[in-house]
C-alpha cells in the first residue's frame, strides 16, 4: 500500500472545536463538531449537503463505554438539530459529518453508507449502538456499491 496524505484543518484554531479531514485525492470529507459548538456548523455550507453522520459519547450506563447513533440525511445539518431537540440523545458529546468534497452522494449513497456503518459497528462491538433498527442497504448499481466500498475504505 502507498502512503497517503491526511489534512485535518482546525476551523476554529483548537483541537476541541469543530474540525474537517481530508485525504487527498479522495472525494470524502468527515467534519467533526462537539455539541456545543453545533450552532457554529450552521455557518459551514457543507454541512447541508446529503451525508451520514454519527453522534457519540460516553455511554451514561457505562462509565467506560461509548454510546452512538449513525444515520443518514439529504440535509445533514437539519437532522442534527432535531436530534439536539430529542432526550434520547442526549449522551452524545460530538459528532461526524460524512460528506463528499463535489457533492456526488446521492440519498441511495448515504443510505448504502449508513446501511454499512450500522453493520460495522456491530461487528467491531466497541460501542452501545443507539440505532432502534438495522437500515437495509437501497438497491444500487453494481457500479455505485464498488464506488461506495471505496468510500467506505477510505473512510
Amino acid at each position: 500500500m502507498t502512503g497517503r496524505t491526511i489534512r485535518i484543518f482546525l476551523a476554529d484554531g483548537k483541537p476541541s472545536g469543530i474540525l474537517t479531514a481530508e485525504i487527498m485525492n479522495w472525494t470524502g470529507k468527515v467534519v467533526i463538531c462537539p455539541r456545543t459548538d453545533l450552532q457554529r456548523l450552521a455557518d459551514r455550507p457543507e454541512c447541508r449537503r446529503s451525508g451520514a453522520y454519527i453522534l457519540a459519547g460516553p455511554d451514561p450506563d457505562d462509565p467506560y463505554g461509548e454510546r452512538a447513533y449513525i444515520g443518514e440525511s439529504d440535509n445533514v445539518f437539519a437532522r442534527l438539530k432535531q436530534h439536539a431537540a430529542d432526550a434520547s440523545k442526549e449522551f452524545r458529546t460530538r459528532c461526524a459529518l460524512i460528506i463528499s468534497k463535489d457533492e456526488n452522494l446521492t440519498k441511495a449513497h448515504v443510505k448504502y453508507l449508513e446501511s454499512r456503518l450500522v453493520g460495522l459497528a456491530h461487528e467491531a462491538s466497541r460501542c452501545v449502538l443507539e440505532n432502534g433498527n438495522d437500515p437495509s442497504s437501497p438497491s444500487l448499481p453494481e457500479s455505485d456499491i464498488a464506488d461506495m466500498e471505496f468510500f467506505l475504505s477510505q473512510l
